[in-house]
């Protein structure tokens, strides 16, 4: 059959034929702007449910490392409690050594100070009393000459690790059992 168009010429605009099946009352447009637009939106799709399923991914693994470092911490927690128990038995035993190396050096302290004591001592002077007490030091005696303290001076002064700073404090002189006994007192600091 021959078609025949009666419209004008600048009315005349081919129409393209649409595409359609027979029994079904959809017909889909043929322009190309709408198949751009629909490509665009497809693809658009297409590329957010790549994104999605790499953010997804990424997702997972970084809680799958979060789980891992945190059991990982909390081991590194336990050794963490274990170290810290053994710096406090450190410091403990620690203090116990120098306890026991104040012990030690204070040990001989006394011993060597005696030594020394009656090492300085002339003959005929008797201590009576030795007090060691803050640094200070307060020897009381007795004996029959002033000679005999003026001696025991001039041989603690020999000491200057031991003593120092002597100050001569009573001098008192009383008969005893027919014989004159000069009592005297004697104070110094203690440097040990």
């Amino acid at each position: 059959m021959i078609e025949i168009n009666l419209l004008p010429e600048e009315e005349r605009k081919r129409k393209k034929p649409e595409v359609g099946f027979s029994g079904l009352s959809i017909k889909f447009p043929t322009n190309f702007a709408f198949f751009a637009i629909a490509g665009g939106a497809i693809l658009l799709l297409i590329v957010l449910f790549i994104i999605h399923f790499v953010q997804v991914g990424s997702i997972n693994q970084l809680n799958k490392k979060i789980t891992e470092k945190q059991t990982e911490l909390k081991k590194l927690k336990e050794e963490v409690a274990k170290v810290d128990a053994m710096k406090q038995k450190e410091a403990e035993i620690n203090a116990k050594i120098e306890t026991i190396k104040k012990l030690i050096v204070g040990k001989f302290t006394f011993p060597k100070t005696l030594d020394i004591m009656v090492m300085s001592m002339p003959d005929y002077l008797w201590i009576e009393e030795l007090t060691i007490k803050n640094k200070k030091t307060v020897i009381k005696g007795k004996t029959f000459s002033n000679l005999m303290i003026t001696d025991l001076l001039t041989n603690l002064k020999k000491q200057p690790d031991y003593f120092d700073a002597f100050v001569l404090k009573d001098i008192v002189n009383k008969p005893e059992g027919g014989y004159d006994i000069i009592s005297f007192e004697i104070n110094a600091s203690f440097k040990q």
